[in-house]
């Protein structure tokens, strides 16, 4: 028998105490994280937000996208005042003074707090020879306050230049600069209900509105898992925009149809709720498992599937309808996620456009003949939207497009474009709210 040997009692000793982590200084990480463009905001502040007290968390949220939707005004404040040191501390300084900034002018942060907190974050990061700088520049903006340049207004500092200048020659320069000036506002919060009958008794009852579309529309903020019916699974959070697309098919009941590129759910729950058999298929197994989460919660089924959506196996089984909701820019959602401003470029969008001709070929190869065929992406490149349906069109000669019509909208035909195809922009339906950009169009196999 082996031997046991009784431990020391730790019924009575002490217990260390662990501090939870500055959101100040998981900011500085998340802000130095975010500049390899891999990962996204999301991503990070699940990682880092992790543990956190609410409090520490919904700040820590919220100086991330002050800082991120105002960067162009910042980084034009400073650069009178900071020139960035010629050594590998300058990414980190120049980020500990864009969180200061954004305390200091676009926040509720006492003055004092932000230049103190700022200048304790840069000793914390080990950057103790540069506080008197960050302390003499924060100071001196609160003294002489918040000025850049004459004749330059803030969404032209805050939106990338090729963002600008492609939003201009696509839809010319006053829809081009109300796109800008809607993508630096606040989303709205938007739900699916799983029955969509009851829209408008779960509307009343939780103070929101319902669109032409169908969504329930609430204001932002609110705890998500505190509202009535999450726990019970009828309606999970999906953008207005991002819903309509899974709504356009013929028929539903009896019906086998693909959603490519699912995570983290919300079309794969849409189809499966209004009848469908839905089969979601991402790559990613991380993504995969919301799925599973969100299919559970709101007790629907839908077969799930991980695997690339470009490289199917020949023997993969031909639906009825497939969605495609490709991987893009998703310059569209810049309300929702303002790191978009920082990581995406024209370089990264021009290289998703063969992976969404590709996804666009093995959607066909899905697809039985006289079966529809919806592709959308969350972008306003006309290059992911239209361009990639155009090409489609010309090489694929046995489909054709079948147009969006307003009665399918609730009557709202604000996006519908003479192609029959939507182009939703963050400027449509202004007196609700606002929309994400979206693009999304039908197209059906006929031989």
């Amino acid at each position: 028998m082996a031997e046991r040997r009784s431990r020391p009692s730790q019924r009575n000793a002490p217990r260390k105490q662990v501090e939870a982590p500055d959101p100040r200084m998981l900011a500085l990480k998340t802000l130095q994280e975010l500049r390899g463009g891999e990962v996204t905001l999301d991503e990070l502040l699940s990682k880092h937000g992790y543990g956190l007290p609410s409090l520490d968390r919904n700040f820590l949220r919220q100086l991330l996208g002050t800082t991120l939707r105002h960067l162009g005004e910042i980084d034009a404040v400073l650069a009178p005042r900071y020139q960035p040191p010629q050594d590998r501390v300058a990414a980190r300084l120049t980020n500990i003074l864009r969180l200061g900034v954004a305390q200091l002018f676009f926040m509720d942060t006492p003055d004092y707090g932000a230049v103190d907190s700022t200048v304790n974050l840069a000793r914390d990061a080990g950057l103790h020879k540069y506080t008197k700088l960050i302390n003499a520049v924060l100071r001196g903006l609160q003294r002489d306050g918040f000025e850049w340049p004459e004749g330059v207004e803030d969404w032209q500092l805050n939106i990338p230049a090729w963002l600008r200048g492609s939003w201009k020659k696509a839809y010319g320069a006053e829809t081009a600069q109300g796109i800008a000036e809607s993508c630096l506002g606040h989303a709205m919060l938007d739900l699916s209900l799983k029955d969509r009958t009851q829209s408008a008794d779960w509307a009343e009852k939780m103070d929101g509105i319902v669109l032409p579309t169908g969504s329930v529309r609430l204001e932002p903020g609110r705890r998500i898992r505190d509202l009535p019916g999450y726990k019970d699974g009828d309606w999970w959070v999906q953008d207005a925009a991002a819903a309509i697309p899974a709504t356009l098919f013929s028929a539903y009941k009896d019906k086998t149809i693909y959603d490519l590129c699912a995570a983290p759910g919300g079309k794969t729950m849409q189809l499966a709720s209004l009848g469908a058999s839905a089969i979601a298929v991402d790559k990613s197994e991380g993504r995969l498992k919301r799925v599973f989460e969100n299919l559970e919660r709101v007790s629907l089924g839908a077969a799930v599937v991980t695997g690339d959506a470009t490289d199917l196996a020949p023997d993969t089984p031909r639906a009825d309808a497939v969605l495609l909701d490709a991987p893009c820019s998703a310059t569209g959602t810049i309300r929702r996620h303002p790191d978009i401003l920082l990581r995406q470029n024209d370089k990264l969008m021009q290289s998703l456009l063969p992976i969404q001709s590709k996804l666009l070929r093995q959607a066909d190869k899905l697809l039985n003949v006289d079966g529809e065929l919806i592709y959308c992406t969350c972008s306003l490149q006309p290059e992911e939207g239209e361009h990639q349906v155009k090409s489609f069109l010309a090489d694929h000669p046995n489909y054709e497009r079948k147009a969006i019509s307003a009665d399918e909208l609730g009557g709202w035909d604000e996006a519908i474009n003479e192609a029959g195809e939507l182009r939703i922009l963050p400027i449509h339906m202004a007196d609700f709210g606002g929309m994400d950009g979206f693009f999304c169009a039908r197209l059906v196999k006929k031989a």
